[in-house]
């Protein structure tokens, strides 16, 4: 991956984040880290995070695009300015909402309907357009609960990583059938039951740095099914829970 550029989408989970572009700057000495952001504030929060390795490290380009809705429209910015990306990594743009069924704090149509689009749709919109783009890998990030949150949040994000399961199954297998045969895999940052979270900085801190690492797994480029049969097939449609 030595001299080529990664977009990395999204803006709510900055530590992750961060350390992705991280790896991808000091591992695979990519040239160019494209942030496509939500937000404004989302890349601002995401440059600061990421400063000590822009002063230290190699000389590396970090790119941003704000997108506000017109994802796809950032995606064809990007390509155009920059080229094709080696890597994609897709995440979830907002946290999750902390309510459900409760009495007097019900999860509202609207807000359903928020959670879907910034935890499921925005990963489809990437995809579309993503599975299009030569010598790309996909990489799509199912939503975290926050270190001991005791909210419904962990039963959304359950919802979501299985849904999620069968969108990457799916699309892994579809891809499969078209000339550009990107690759598509996921990765999880809920686990089935709360007892498998994070319960201190720690174990965060470790949980970063395994999920940067799962990005590099999933995300460095295949060999071609003319040098490996074997090694172009095994990283398909498969989760990864970090």
């Amino acid at each position: 991956m030595r001299g080529r550029t990664v977009w990395i989408i999204g803006e709510h989970l900055v530590d992750y984040l961060a350390e992705t572009a991280r790896q991808f700057i000091s591992e695979c000495h990519v040239a160019r880290v494209v942030l496509l952001t939500k937000s404004e504030a989302g890349f601002t929060a995401l440059r600061e995070a990421l400063a000590d390795t822009l002063a230290e490290g190699p000389e590396v380009a970090l790119e941003s695009i704000v997108f506000g809705v017109a994802i796809e429209g950032a995606m064809d910015d990007a390509l155009a300015r920059w080229g094709r990306p080696a890597t994609i990594v897709s995440t979830p743009l907002e946290a999750l909402p902390t309510q459900l069924f409760e009495t007097g704090a019900l999860l509202t149509p609207e807000a359903f309907r928020t959670l879907v689009a910034d935890n499921l749709t925005v990963h489809f919109r990437v995809a579309r357009k993503a599975s299009l783009y030569d010598d790309c890998q996909l990489v799509l990030v199912s939503p975290d609960v926050p270190m001991g949150d005791k909210s419904p949040a962990f039963a959304l994000a359950n919802f979501i990583k299985t849904t999620l399961h069968s969108f990457t199954a799916t699309l892994a297998v579809e891809n499969e059938r078209l000339v550009h045969d990107v690759p598509v895999n996921q990765i999880n940052l809920t686990r089935r039951v709360r007892s498998e979270e994070p319960r201190d900085l720690d174990e965060h801190l470790e949980e970063v740095k395994r999920f940067a690492r799962a990005v590099l797994l999933l995300g460095t480029p295949l060999p071609d099914a003319e040098d490996s049969r074997y090694r172009a097939r095994i990283y398909r449609g498969m989760s990864m829970t970090v």
